[in-house]
């Protein structure tokens, strides 16, 4: 058997131990737990065991002596399956039972304690929450004597708030009316006393009563104690005192009413949300990206550990539930080892797994082009490392939109809008407020990682056509044989045409089957790129040089015919 022989009957055993190592290496990228548009599960586990838990929470709040929040917290965690939280839970219980004032109050307070110590509970009012407490008639008159002697400036400022006349949905406290706003201001003075607000929340409102003092316009400072009175409604004072410092604007005030409302079914997980996360507004915001779907995500995170559930509100990245682990326990044990590394290395763990997409993409199709090769056109060894490099690159595009779930269905969550409508009481005498909203001009990821795909498709496309363009003009051939090889490679040149249909077609099928989210720019921009890198190629590469060729083949005859 010739050299030869041999080198034919060996090179397709090579050519797929090539293409195998390459599906290897890109398997193993795959079952890297890093994602740049989702946080895997496995990732968001890996942190909530690492970290404290929500009955961890709620023990402390049992040694801090806040009792409903300990009970609200240890409620939050048995819900989601956590046994430890059945201890405090009993313990609460028994401390609340044994004092039926801390029952109703929910946390002992020196000023709550000064003003109603004397007040017996038979006085108190059926309504719930703090609200309860303050507008009965015997608690409200010591609390509202007990503040008025204050020498906090913005126990007074608040006091003072009560006469203003430009309310639109309340009545001042001397009206007959004006029960709802003295209430609470009662509860906001209390806060204030006890100093209970964050220092952000507190200049905000010194702010707005500065403001609707100096200008009558009491529209904000109106907005906070409607949320204000909502929240005294669902919570006692230990529960109402713990969330105030933990806020840290009148909108974390408007949007944690709001999702109090929007999840009535789910008060005390809301209440534990609020509490666990490290910035409410965190939580606010993932709730207006992602919505119910994000506050269920956020239930399996927050079951994890709070370590987990705050991860997802740092990186404000759906939570991926889908797992490998049922794919077999190979995969699992893989995964679980990875975990820790992707938690702590997040970049350089996504740059490992796109890596070994561009590597084991680059290794199989190397092994793909030994297939052909003796029987294909041998090509220079820079045409094959550039048809290989960009086909390697298209590759981790196409791995990064199957790998990345949440990358194509930008808009499969419906947002919260974090708008909570209520009833006039007063007449706006006609006014008419006109809300201008600026358009946005932005683009989805998926949208701009579609266009990028096939740009780079168009850009691999105009290179092979240069590269050959460059080896028929190394050739030791005569300028008319040029041509003529110039005019077989025609198809070539229009190959980019013919890939930019080609894109075009199987997006629209792929949008109109629902394998991902209709965008016709995404699909027509194939098309586009296809037209422009043919007329580029045809009248800024082809068609000069093909001049050149004819106009040296001229001059070759016109000397063989004077010869």
């Amino acid at each position: 058997m010739s050299k030869q022989d041999k080198s034919v009957k060996a090179m397709p055993i090579s050519a797929w131990l090539l293409v195998i190592c390459g599906c290897i290496v890109i398997a193993f990228g795959w079952m890297v737990p890093s994602r740049f548009k989702s946080v895997p599960f496995g990732v968001v586990r890996q942190a909530g065991v690492e970290g404290s838990s929500l009955a961890d929470i709620a023990r402390e709040q049992f040694m801090d002596g806040n009792f409903s929040a300990a009970r609200s917290l240890a409620e939050a965690a048995s819900s989601l399956g956590d046994k430890k939280a059945a201890l405090t839970l009993s313990q609460v219980t028994m401390e609340l039972e044994a004092s039926a004032q801390l029952a109703r109050w929910g946390a002992w307070d020196p000023f709550l304690e000064a003003a109603l110590d004397a007040v017996p509970l038979e006085a108190y009012s059926s309504e719930p929450g703090l609200l309860g407490i303050l507008i009965a008639e015997a608690c409200r008159q010591p609390v509202a004597a007990l503040l008025e002697n204050s020498r906090n400036p913005l126990v007074g400022s608040l006091l003072e708030s009560g006469a203003f006349t430009t309310y639109k949905r309340l009545f001042p406290v001397s009206s007959s009316s004006g029960r709802p706003l003295e209430v609470t201001l009662l509860g906001l003075g209390l806060l204030a006393q006890g100093d209970h607000f964050s220092s952000e929340f507190r200049q905000e409102l010194r702010d707005l009563l500065m403001q609707a003092k100096a200008t009558g316009d009491v529209g904000a400072l109106e907005d906070v104690y409607l949320d204000s009175l909502s929240l005294m409604r669902i919570f006692d004072w230990g529960q109402f005192s713990e969330v105030a410092s933990r806020l840290r604007s009148s909108q974390d005030l408007q949007r944690l009413r709001y999702l109090l409302h929007r999840r009535s079914e789910n008060q005390a997980l809301v209440f534990a949300m609020t509490l666990a996360s490290e910035r409410p507004a965190e939580l606010f915001d993932y709730l207006e990206a992602y919505g119910d779907e994000g506050f269920e995500r956020l239930r399996f995170a927050l079951g994890t550990g709070v370590g987990g559930y705050r991860l997802a509100l740092r990186e404000q990245l759906p939570i991926e539930l889908a797992k490998l682990e049922s794919a077999g326990s190979y995969v699992e044990t893989l995964q679980n080892a990875m975990a820790p590394y992707s938690l702590r290395q997040p970049r350089l763990s996504l740059a490992i797994k796109y890596g070994c997409f561009f590597v084991g993409s680059f290794i199989a199709l190397f092994g793909l082009s030994r297939f052909g090769q003796f029987y294909k056109e041998r090509a220079s060894p820079a045409l094959a490392f550039t048809q290989r490099f960009f086909g390697a690159s298209a590759s981790v595009l196409v791995f990064a939109v199957l790998s990345e779930p949440y990358l194509a269905n930008a808009g499969a969550f419906e947002g919260y809008s974090f708008r909570f409508v209520m009833p006039v009481l007063a007449n706006v005498d006609g006014e008419l407020q006109v809300v201008e909203t600026t358009p946005t001009i932005s683009m989805e990821p998926a949208t701009l990682l579609s266009i990028a795909f096939f740009l780079l498709l168009q850009v691999l496309v105009f290179l092979i056509c240069l590269l050959k363009v460059r080896e028929i003009e190394r050739r030791e051939l005569d300028p008319l044989v040029k041509l003529k090889l110039m005019e077989n490679e025609e198809n070539l040149f229009d190959s980019g045409l013919y890939v930019g249909i080609a894109g075009t077609c199987i997006s629209l099928v792929m949008q109109v089957i629902h394998l991902v989210e209709a965008n016709l720019l995404a699909a027509y921009s194939s098309n586009l790129f296809g037209i422009l890198c043919v007329a580029i190629v045809k009248i800024r590469l082809v068609r000069p040089y093909k001049t050149k060729l004819i106009m040296a083949g001229q001059s070759q005859i016109a000397k063989l015919v004077k010869e």
